[in-house]
């Protein structure tokens, strides 16, 4: 009789440990022990749990139209088929003369003689086959579920960080080298309103040589594992890899998408340095800009109403702006008190930073173990699911919240006084820095300053952040100190005052 070789593993791995050649030689060895011709040789990788099985039906279909009895040898039954889809057509082709099956380990031959003995054999080893594979599949999903709670990612690492093998052969996820940069970059330039989403795309390219495509971007910036989050299948997991942004920097680039989609800015894909920084004196709206051949104009949207707004060149206002900074520039010695000022306190800095430091990290602690027994407790059943996931909820923000918190501390200078010093080198600079910066810096130094800008009839109106309107007030003064009381320390600003996340910033401006 003649006879066909299936001889088939899952996966490549399996081929590449020479699993195929293996069946294949024990086969051919079986067919000349039991006489049978072999005519032809199937060699498939390819689950046999998947739809699509194309070189499987290449087979049944050879069979179909063979004029004589086809043997088809296999290893063993689930090396064939491990679901009972398949034993239809199988059937169908045994009891019209068509098939005759060996399955050489199990010593089972299923023809169209075959007895309810042998045919509850093959089927059982069908069932049992599918039965394996729903436990793999079982297992593999409760694995995944335990990784996600213990908050691991098992499968390839998002673009910025990189997959890496530890010494004791567990799989981890850390920064790469430089692409976790371009993603901080993508984050901070997007989320400060000044480009879009194509201009980050291709400022990534010219300061990066960072290629990537838009809509690459796009789930860049809506990929909540980037601040310590991870997203599977719409449920929400805390992972334990180092965040390259805070929630607070996500939600921004979240914020500003959603106005630009709701609402999107005549000429907002142009970089334009105040786009979205002023408002009208006369009325609150927008002022834009409108480029002419030679130069830039900003003028009133007049969104509620014509007033005759009057257009200003964008030269004016940067003089404004650089005057503005340069009014709060310190004397040298008025600098020099405020930095000894600064170096009184900071030793109390350096302390309330490592108790808040140890303080969160007991915070983290506890609720790993609660989150631990909040599982156990639902695994054995003690909780219903609803109540599970929505205290599973509840801590997962409890620890985004000191995540964060702990981010903005890490993300301070390690020493107060040289961040500090740091900041007053900016303000005693910062009219010189303001007229020779680029787009992204002339911003991120007007928003760390200055708020509440205003344009009346061609002039602009502001107000200073803290602590730069005291800087302002009383830079005409001979001193800085006893503006209040002979306390040397009314002058340290709080760092409620200033905004963590534009420190480094200020600090790499200044470098």
């Amino acid at each position: 009789m003649k006879a066909i070789i299936l001889a088939r593993v899952s996966s490549r791995e399996q081929e590449e440990n020479n699993s195929i050649p293996a069946q294949t030689r024990r086969l051919n060895e079986y067919a000349g022990r039991v006489g049978l011709e072999i005519i032809e040789t199937y060699q498939l990788v390819e689950s046999s749990t998947k739809a699509n099985r194309t070189k499987y039906n290449e087979l049944i279909g050879y069979i179909k139209l063979s004029s004589e009895i086809i043997v088809l040898i296999v290893d063993t039954v689930d090396r064939q088929q491990r679901d009972f889809k398949e034993s239809v057509v199988l059937d169908e082709l045994r009891k019209s003369g068509k098939l005759e099956l060996h399955f050489m380990r199990e010593g089972l031959v299923i023809s169209q003689t075959s007895n309810s003995s042998e045919i509850m054999r093959w089927d059982m080893s069908v069932m049992f086959a599918k039965n394996y594979v729903q436990q793999l599949s079982d297992n593999v999903k409760r694995s995944n579920e335990q990784k996600r709670q213990n908050g691991e990612w098992s499968g390839k690492a998002p673009f910025g960080y990189k997959n890496i093998d530890l010494s004791d052969g567990k799989k981890w996820i850390e920064p790469h080298e430089t692409n976790a940069d371009a993603v901080r970059d993508i984050y901070h330039w997007y989320a400060s309103g000044s480009y879009s989403m194509q201009q980050v795309r291709i400022k990534l390219a010219e300061e990066r040589q960072v290629t990537l495509a838009l809509s690459s971007v796009d789930r860049i910036l809506k990929n909540p594992f980037y601040y310590g989050i991870m997203r599977v299948k719409g449920e929400m997991y805390a992972h334990r890899y180092t965040p390259l942004i805070t929630g607070k920097t996500f939600d921004s680039a979240q914020q500003f998408s959603s106005r630009f989609k709701i609402k999107p800015i005549k000429y907002a894909g142009l970089p334009y340095f105040y786009r979205g920084l002023i408002t009208c004196g006369t009325c609150g709206c927008s002022i834009t800009p409108e480029k002419t051949k030679k130069y830039i104009y900003y003028h009133c949207t007049q969104y509620k109403g014509k007033h005759g707004a009057k257009s200003t060149r964008e030269e004016v206002i940067t003089r404004q702006l650089t005057d503005a900074f340069k009014a709060i520039q310190p004397t040298e010695k008025q600098y020099d008190e405020v930095m000894t000022a600064l170096k009184l306190s900071n030793h109390d800095k350096i302390n309330y930073k490592a108790n808040q430091t140890a303080h969160f990290h007991a915070e983290l602690s506890k609720i790993d173990i609660r989150m631990s027994k909040l599982y156990d407790s639902y695994l054995d059943g003690d909780i219903e699911k609803d109540f599970y996931k929505s205290k599973r909820e509840d801590m997962k923000s409890q620890l985004r919240s000191i995540n964060d918190k702990l981010q903005s501390i890490d993300s301070a200078n390690e020493n107060f006084y040289e961040n500090a010093q740091m900041i007053m080198n900016l303000v005693r600079n910062g009219g010189d820095l303001f007229e020779s910066s680029k787009l992204e810096e002339k911003r991120r130094l007007v928003n760390l300053v200055l708020q509440n800008l205003e344009l009346l009839d061609g002039q602009l109106r502001w107000k200073y952040k803290k602590p730069f309107n005291t800087m302002a007030s009383y830079n005409n003064h001979t001193s800085w100190l006893g503006w209040r009381d002979s306390n040397p320390r009314m002058l340290v600003p709080e760092t409620s005052a200033l905004p963590l996340g534009d420190i480094p910033l200020a600090i790499q401006i200044v470098h």
